[in-house]
């Protein structure tokens, strides 16, 4: 069995691998060209609203994908799966229509809240890629599911080339900052349009108070608990930009995309294995098969985190102006978190499937409020050194807290052995990248 996954696995991971990675990396695919035509304190005003687009995608998102995962990965029968997919779409849709409303019209009233100086077109045309962030992940995950590795490649590198293209174009012309969201909205509307369209041919909309009350039940405690994430996942630099402004968070922003880069290596893996580990709990020898996929994959991210601190700091070097170099002594800490936050993914399927998220709301809730508190405090007084200190910590404990409950509800076979050797070298590759 295990070999029939391995090769399913291989079949499909390289068209996931190169669209989540060029989706997901634009941002870093096209660092030497940002860096070149936008001044450190322009980089930094971009930072913020990055820092507010993850706040919103997962407040609009409100945990919708994960209920997918787990509404269609436990139902029986592909009606049963087709309907809590449309389902899912529908609650997307209601969604984005409350977000665009919102932007359209107090965007004006959000700008105060933000640091760095934001325009409201700026922050209007990031609204408008916000709204339909949701319209995007839903069917793409449904395509995911359903093993649709080519279509998933062809639409994904739709919006990559579209996106690319357009931003440079505007680039050029001079519209700095602008040219990156108005690209970003622009690509977002289209392949948003386009994979609705292919999702409804196949799961016409369906409306089930008791359903969609299960799937807000469900998902609910998720959007709550991923909001808490917010303070292991921008609050950092919102607290840095803050106190110390904008132009201090460039350096700091340049370390993050690279220590980022782990996690959409392991995409190809995660995808292909996520939406599959339900239904595979259920099988016969489930719990040897989900330990073994978990392990493989803690591995497989210890060694890409050591890789990147191994070639990260040639990488900054090579890709970015001298007043980005900063960046490089943050690296390796920040892949810390970074591998911290994938090990609780990997590690925490006991924690999933119960019909209630509250579990996963609540270890969220306890390692962002140390997270949080730890921030306020280190932060005016370490600026840096102080948000590093404050990541690992709630990294650590969230991890920690995700292993053991996930345990307790399910108890997987897990066999660490060859994970020590793998963090050995991943030590001393990234102590051989700062040297060198």
């Amino acid at each position: 069995m295990l070999n029939s996954r391995y090769k399913s696995l291989l079949n499909q991971s390289a068209l996931y691998g190169l669209s989540i990675f060029l989706m997901k990396g634009i941002a870093l695919i096209m660092l030497p060209i940002y860096t070149s035509y936008l001044t450190p304190a322009d980089y930094g005003r971009l930072e913020v609203l990055v820092i507010f687009s993850n706040i919103a995608c997962i407040v609009l998102g409100f945990g919708l994908v994960e209920a997918l995962y787990r509404f269609v990965g436990l139902a029986d029968g592909i009606e049963k799966k087709q309907r809590h997919a449309a389902e899912c779409l529908l609650v997307a849709g209601i969604i984005g229509i409350i977000s665009y409303t919102t932007f359209h019209f107090y965007a004006k009233d959000l700008l105060p809240y933000l640091p760095g100086k934001i325009s409201e077109n700026e922050l209007y045309l990031l609204g408008i890629a916000l709204s339909v962030e949701g319209l995007i992940n839903i069917p793409l995950t449904w395509l995911r599911i359903t093993e649709r590795a080519g279509l998933f490649f062809v639409i994904t590198m739709l919006k990559v080339l579209l996106q690319v293209s357009l931003t440079f174009y505007w680039l050029i012309n001079g519209w700095g900052i602008t040219s990156i969201l108005a690209a970003g909205a622009v690509s977002s509307v289209v392949v948003a349009i386009i994979l609705c369209i292919i999702q409804l041919k196949e799961t016409p909309i369906s409306f089930s108070i008791k359903h969609l009350k299960s799937i807000i039940y469900y998902a609910g405690p998720i959007f709550i608990g991923g909001a808490a994430t917010f303070t292991l996942s921008g609050m950092d630099r919102w607290l840095l930009a803050e106190h110390f402004g904008a132009t201090e968070i460039a350096a700091y922003a340049i370390a993050i995309k690279f220590a980022l880069v782990p996690t959409l290596l392991i995409q190809p893996f995660t995808l292909w294995w996520f939406p599959k580990r339900f239904s595979v709990l259920k099988e016969h020898d489930g719990k040897n098969i989900n330990a073994h996929f978990a392990v493989l994959g803690a591995i497989i991210s210890v060694l890409m985190c050591g890789g990147l601190g191994l070639l990260g700091p040639l990488l900054i070097q090579t890709l970015t102006p001298v007043d980005y170099h900063s960046a490089i002594g943050i690296l390796p800490w920040l892949l810390l978190c970074t591998l911290l936050k994938m090990l609780s993914d990997l590690l925490n399927l006991g924690c999933f499937v119960e019909k209630n998220s509250q579990l996963q709301m609540n270890i969220n809730l306890v390692a962002c409020g140390f997270g949080g508190l730890l921030l306020i405090v280190l932060v005016p007084l370490f600026m840096v050194a102080g948000a590093l200190a404050a990541l690992i910590i709630a990294n650590a404990i969230r991890m920690g807290l995700f292993y053991y409950f996930s345990q307790k509800k399910v108890y997987l076979p897990y066999k660490f052995g060859y994970l020590y050797p793998a963090i050995s070298a991943a030590i001393v590759a990234t102590w051989f990248g700062q040297i060198s």
